[in-house]
């Protein structure tokens, strides 16, 4: 089914498009002189307003001499439409207009098929209740082209309190969603973190790292700022989208209660499949001061389970590394076995719900048991110096029988072996850069911590 998306923006300020070309402009200044008089670049075949009910307005127009006077005094709604207009499939229609009186207004396009219950799309109701103009803006996003579609203003339940709606200055530009990076959508260092695409449509992509039913986690690159969450049902599931497509998306940016998301999709495109899924980036707790981790896939190890009294019903437990608590899961699978005191190695999706941001593991196979391997989590590795230029000394390793130094990217540096309780390493040949180190007993990594080479 052919779809045009509608989205409400209530302030044109800050709201931008690349490469934006005029579509249609009118300030209801032109109108026919024999009757029935009418606004001549409106009135097209879609129009249910007759000439009494929608008239010129002299008292106080936004701009120039004349606005429109639209009456629709019943809950159903009547249209006033352009004269016929082409629209390009991909193509995002900003939707502009000066407002007063009291009464509902939306907009909406007609395609020009021939179905009539296919071929009209409508944003949500704004509600007027104002003596003064105000602007609102509502933008299209059109997957099917025609050369004679006509844009929509439609009016329901006005009053003759405010003198019924009246429009004034109505823009219709066009433009090409922009390309940008999941980077560049999540990167923001300043409170309270809302993206710099807030409210903006765009075209990304990453390679997918998890999904459900109601949405998708797509990645790239490894570490901060480098996930988002894709809401949306119908396009993944049309598209057969699975972990480790590589895919791109259209959709708007928005901010969900502080979280950063792509929702009100419009196209999703598997680009290939089967690729490998960037690495988990090790942490030691995750919460809502952790924005550059949103859509994130990260890990947490030999961590221990302080409260399991939602696990049995919701899949939802909390773990604590001695200093700050995580909640995990509840959303993409439900670990109903955890136990309370039981250490565990979880990888998973970073994902906020009801602002309580948490850690949400994919499968069984993100969730390990890893108590018994060490009971003493406050001791099992102390680093210092950290930064290091040179010598870096490892402590409280013992039953630890290797360790790896991994850089940003996951990729292995170095791997040693320790049959010690300490172990001094020699890095002064190693770049200067954010690197990682894990300890391993019986192939599985214990703990991991991020150190600084000077």
């Amino acid at each position: 089914m052919r779809k045009i998306y509608l989205l409400i923006v209530f302030c044109l300020l800050g709201f931008t498009i690349n490469k934006t070309y005029g579509q249609f402009s009118s300030g209801f200044e032109l109108w026919t002189t024999v009757a029935p008089i009418e606004p001549t670049d409106w009135y097209g075949a879609k129009t249910s307003f007759t000439a009494d009910s929608a008239t010129q307005y002299t008292s106080a127009p936004h701009t120039g001499t004349y606005a429109i006077k639209l009456v629709s005094r019943s809950a159903s709604q009547k249209r006033l439409t352009t004269q016929d207009q082409t629209i390009v499939a991909g193509n995002s229609y900003t939707m502009t207009f000066w407002v007063k009186g009291h009464g509902s207004i939306r907009t909406g396009i007609y395609t020009g098929g021939p179905n009539n219950a296919t071929a009209y799309y409508y944003s949500s109701w704004l509600n007027i209740n104002s003596s003064s103009w105000a602007q609102k803006t509502q933008v299209i996003i059109s997957d099917t082209s025609s050369t004679s579609a006509e844009f929509i203003l439609s009016v329901r339940n006005t009053l003759s309190d405010l003198e019924d709606i009246q429009v004034d200055d109505v823009n219709i530009t066009t433009g090409v969603t922009p390309a940008v990076s999941i980077h560049d959508i999540q990167y923001a260092t300043t409170s309270p973190y809302a993206s710099a695409y807030s409210g903006q449509m765009v075209v990304t992509g990453g390679i997918v790292s998890a999904k459900y039913t109601n949405g998708m986690f797509i990645q790239s690159g490894y570490g901060p700022w480098s996930g988002l969450f894709v809401s949306d049902s119908a396009h993944i599931a049309t598209a057969g989208i699975a972990r480790g497509d590589s895919v791109t998306v259209t959709g708007l940016v928005s901010e969900v209660q502080t979280y950063t998301e792509i929702k009100t999709v419009s196209s999703i495109t598997k680009v290939s499949s089967g690729n490998t899924l960037h690495a988990a980036y090790p942490v030691t707790t995750v919460n809502s001061g952790t924005e550059e981790l949103e859509g994130v896939l990260v890990s947490l190890n030999n961590i221990p389970c302080v409260d399991a009294t939602n696990a049995a019903t919701l899949g939802e437990w909390i773990v604590f590394n001695g200093t700050d608590s995580t909640k995990i899961g509840g959303l993409l699978y439900k670990y109903t076995t955890a136990t309370v005191g039981t250490h565990y190695a979880i990888t998973g999706v970073v994902y906020e719900s009801s602002l309580i941001t948490r850690v949400e593991p994919r499968d069984v196979n993100d969730i390990t048991n890893q108590s018994g391997i060490a009971e003493n989590t406050q001791n099992i590795i102390s680093l210092f110096p950290n930064p290091v230029s040179s010598e870096l000394n490892v402590n409280n390793t013992d039953g630890i029988q290797q360790v790896y130094i991994s850089n940003v990217l996951g990729e292995k540096i170095n791997t040693y072996a320790i049959t010690g309780s300490s172990l001094t390493l020699n890095l002064s040949s190693l770049p200067k850069g954010i690197y990682f180190i894990s300890l391993v007993k019986d192939n599985t990594v214990v703990t991991t911590r991020k150190f600084v080479k000077l």
